[in-house]
């Protein structure tokens, strides 16, 4: 499954080719908006700490891309999801592996290119590698099972694309890719600390340029999310693997 996944992210070049011109185009739409609307030092952040911050979060973004979401939806829509079923590793591990081939792959691709994100960007020594390298791991996991989870709903419904939509732009909005989470205010900011998406994007960001300093604490608080939403995934598979209905006779 980790070499279906891979081998699908390289059939697609094109896309990726296209994904990581859209990606260089933000980093560098939100360097030039940020140097013009910044005046100083605001929230902890330095202006050469916050371009720091959006292009490694945005590096982040491309990185926890997930396709698993959209391939679950078409396999329960076209019922070639039996062939899934049939198979003697359980459905959740394919579907991980499948994930993290897929993520191989595009990472590859993003390889050549990342000095010139860098470049339209910044980056800035990181105050914490191995804290930032252990997060940023842990976050990945968090966005697997997250996109799993929005994935079960496919076997209640058969078409989870508006869905999908709905948490791409929440997940994105909410793991602090355009703005830190800690310019967000009153309810917004209390709303974005207790969701999972922050792991995503602004977690690991916040450790590398020095925004985070306990680490301690924000490793034990993602690996909590890690087991729990593995176990509210194994859960929801325990009744969506009822729900199946195979298509296409």
């Amino acid at each position: 499954m980790i070499r279906v996944g891979f081998r699908m992210a390289l059939a697609y070049r094109s896309s990726l080719v296209m994904t990581v011109i859209a990606l260089i185009a933000q980093v560098f739409l939100l360097r030039m908006i940020w140097t013009n609307v910044y005046g100083g030092s605001h929230l902890g952040f330095t202006l050469e700490e916050l371009l720091a911050y959006l292009t490694l979060a945005n590096l982040q973004g491309f990185a926890t891309q997930m396709v698993v979401g959209r391939i679950v939806a078409w396999r329960v829509g076209s019922g070639t999801v039996f062939f899934d079923l049939a198979r003697p590793v359980g459905y959740l591990r394919q579907m991980t592996a499948f994930q993290v081939g897929n993520t191989a792959a595009s990472l590859l691709m993003l390889l050549p290119v990342i000095p010139v994100v860098l470049l339209v960007g910044s980056v800035t020594a990181p105050a914490d590698l191995p804290g930032y390298l252990a997060s940023l791991l842990l976050g990945y996991l968090i966005a697997v099972e997250l996109a799993l989870l929005v994935s079960m709903i496919s076997f209640w419904t058969l078409e989870i694309g508006a869905v999908q939509l709905l948490f791409q732009l929440v997940s994105r909005f909410f793991a602090g890719a355009m703005v830190p989470l800690s310019f967000f205010p009153g309810f917004l900011g209390v709303l974005a600390d207790v969701l999972p998406f922050k792991y995503l994007g602004f977690v690991p960001a916040g450790l590398y340029v020095g925004h985070l300093t306990d680490l301690p604490r924000v490793l034990a608080v993602e690996v909590a999310w890690v087991l729990g939403l593995w176990g509210l995934l194994a859960l929801t598979w325990s009744r969506a693997r009822r729900r199946v209905v195979i298509q296409g006779g």
